[in-house]
C-alpha cells in the first residue's frame, strides 16, 4: 500500500493521500481525504477568526483526517501572532481527537515546547523533514513522526545517513507540491535503508494507521 501522508494534489497510482487545502478555497472530494489548516506564510489576522470557523466546520467532515498544515516559519515576520494561530489549530486538533501536519522552518525546538506546553495528546507530523538525528530523537519521544519526500532524490547522500538513524516507527513518506512521485520517493527510500520495497510499504503502512488512530 503506497501512502502519500502530505500532498497538495490527487496523485495517480496512490492508495491513499492526504491533500492539504486551505480554508479559504476548499471544494472536497468524497473520493479523497483531506487536511485544512492555515499555513504560516498565508496567515492574515483580518481573516484569522473567519479561517478558523471555517476550519471548525470542516473537522464535521469525515473526509477531514487532520489539522493542517499550520505550524512556525522563521523566515516569516511576527512569529508570537504565529504561535497564537498555532495553538489555536492544536486545539481543534486535540477536540476533535486529529492528527496535526506542521509546517516546521528553523523552529524545531519551538515544536517541541508548545508541544510540551499545550500537553497535545494527538499525533503531530513535521512534514520535509532536514534536522538533525537528535531533533528527529526528541520529536519521537513526543510523539511526533517526520516525513521525507523529493530530498531523498534530490540529496541521497545527505539523507541516506539521516534516514538509517532515524526511528523508522516515527517516518512517513510525502510529495508535498514537488513534481516526484509517492512511487519515487519509496524507491529511494527503500535502496537508502537497503530494504526490501514490500517490507516498507507495510512499515509505512502501520506508522501511518498509527498516526491517524487507527
Amino acid at each position: 500500500m503506497l501512502i502519500d501522508a502530505h500532498t497538495h494534489s490527487a496523485s495517480k497510482g496512490v492508495d491513499l493521500s492526504i491533500i492539504n487545502c486551505y480554508p479559504s478555497e476548499v471544494q472536497l472530494n468524497d473520493s479523497y481525504v483531506y487536511s485544512c489548516g492555515i499555513h504560516p506564510w498565508y496567515i492574515k489576522p483580518e481573516k484569522t477568526e473567519e479561517w478558523i470557523s471555517g476550519i471548525d466546520s470542516l473537522c464535521k467532515n469525515n473526509n477531514i483526517v487532520a489539522i493542517g498544515e499550520c505550524g512556525l516559519d522563521k523566515n516569516i515576520d511576527d512569529l508570537e501572532y504565529q504561535k497564537e494561530v498555532f495553538k489555536t489549530q492544536i486545539r481543534l486538533s486535540e477536540q476533535y481527537k486529529l492528527p496535526c501536519i506542521i509546517h516546521s522552518v528553523k523552529t524545531h525546538h519551538l515544536i517541541l515546547e508548545i508541544k510540551k506546553e499545550t500537553r497535545a495528546q494527538m499525533p503531530w507530523l513535521v512534514h520535509g523533514f532536514s534536522g538533525s538525528i537528535e531533533t528527529a530523537q526528541q520529536f519521537a519521544s513526543q510523539n511526533i513522526f517526520i516525513s521525507f519526500g523529493e530530498n531523498l532524490i534530490k540529496h541521497p547522500d545527505k539523507f541516506k545517513k539521516l534516514l538509517n538513524q532515524v526511528d523508522m516507527d516515527f517516518v512517513l513518506f510525502e510529495t508535498d507540491d514537488s513534481d516526484v512521485t509517492i512511487q519515487e520517493v519509496y524507491r529511494e527510500a527503500a535502496k537508502l535503508l537497503n530494504k526490501d520495497l514490500a517490507w516498507l510499504e507495510n512499515k509505512i503502512e502501520m506508522n501511518f494507521n498509527r498516526f491517524l488512530g487507527k
